[in-house]
């Protein structure tokens, strides 16, 4: 399902906003949300348009216990350019039906929030037209979150592009990467326990403020909700007309579903609504990084010019970023 929904979306026209391509994926969404059996978010419609021409989808997989904090899933589904764009996004929305439909069967204890956004893309980005923003000052004042759970581009395989570092790193393809563990006290923990139960996957944990707002995390971080952003990052074939279903690993896809489910079942029975102060959790980052990296991470520290053998602080993992982030794109 997952590689038929992406196959579906992935049209050769792309989906840009009012492109034709942008209307057919709309009305597959709508399509699907209804065959899976979600309940409209609001106004018995999944589609919540905005200033004209933008249109957001949105249901809900109601859990069992209606007071709890809900959890909400996105990626946006219009596309940067005029081609198939699966990486970003169709392949995160692809995700979030197929996981819509197992939550049907077996409802978790919070209600699912499912979301589609639109207008992600440049010219829109990070502006007030930015289908993400309408959502959550539109329509989330009055929601506390217990969690919300981003995807884009997590359909390639990683590489870093710097050809020491991808040579000496085993298994370098299976990297992922999670921004905003740092915004609730719960979340470290979760991104950490669920990470040691994927196999076939290396997971990293950073700080959002190294990246910073590259996706629709960006107005529900700006609102104090506590979230997560799930990426591959930035690949070879991103925003160009390369990038279709033939760049999908869908057996790494699958393996990205199974961790998202485990995350999502360990944020089912955390205190979310307690404890929400956030805190530093760079031992747990340093953690990941020595399990993803492996033996050798002091290679590729001494590489970078980090002379220690291993990492110990903030400070150090600030270095350690600053060197990166000037040698690759994420």
């Amino acid at each position: 399902m997952i590689r038929r929904d992406t196959e579906k979306l992935s049209l050769p026209g792309g989906r840009r906003v009012s492109q034709p391509g942008h209307e057919i994926a709309l009305q597959y969404l709508k399509k699907r949300m209804k065959e899976i059996g979600l309940i409209p978010f609001k106004n018995n419609n999944f589609c919540l348009p905005y200033r004209d021409k933008f249109t957001n989808l949105a249901g809900v997989i109601p859990g069992r216990n209606s007071s709890a904090l809900p959890v909400l899933i996105g990626a946006h589904y219009d596309s940067a350019i005029d081609a198939p764009c699966a990486d970003d996004n169709a392949i995160s929305v692809a995700m979030i039906l197929s996981i819509s439909e197992i939550l049907m069967k077996k409802p978790p204890e919070r209600n699912t929030i499912v979301a589609f956004f639109d207008a992600e893309e440049k010219p829109c980005f990070l502006t007030e037209n930015m289908g993400s923003t309408r959502f959550c000052n539109d329509h989330c004042n009055d929601i506390d979150f217990a969690c919300v759970v981003i995807l884009d581009m997590i359909g390639h395989d990683f590489q870093v592009g710097i050809p020491p570092v991808d040579f000496f790193i085993p298994g370098i393809r299976q990297m992922l990467f999670i921004l905003g563990s740092e915004s609730h006290l719960e979340l470290p923990a979760i991104v950490e326990h669920a990470s040691s139960e994927a196999k076939g996957l290396r997971v990293i944990p950073t700080l959002t403020r190294y990246i910073g707002d590259r996706s629709d995390y960006h107005a529900f971080r700006k609102a104090g909700q506590p979230y997560l952003f799930i990426s591959k990052g930035w690949g070879k074939h991103s925003h160009k007309p390369e990038d279709t279903v033939d760049w999908i690993n869908f057996n790494r896809v699958e393996l990205i579903q199974n961790l998202l489910l485990e995350m999502l079942e360990l944020l089912d029975k955390a205190p979310m609504a307690e404890n929400r102060a956030p805190e530093d959790p760079f031992l747990c980052e340093i953690r990941m990084m020595r399990k993803a990296i492996g033996w050798p991470l002091p290679l590729i520290l001494a590489y970078l010019g980090f002379y220690r053998f291993a990492l110990r602080s903030r400070k150090d993992i600030d270095f350690l970023m600053g060197k990166i982030l000037k040698l690759t794109k994420f």
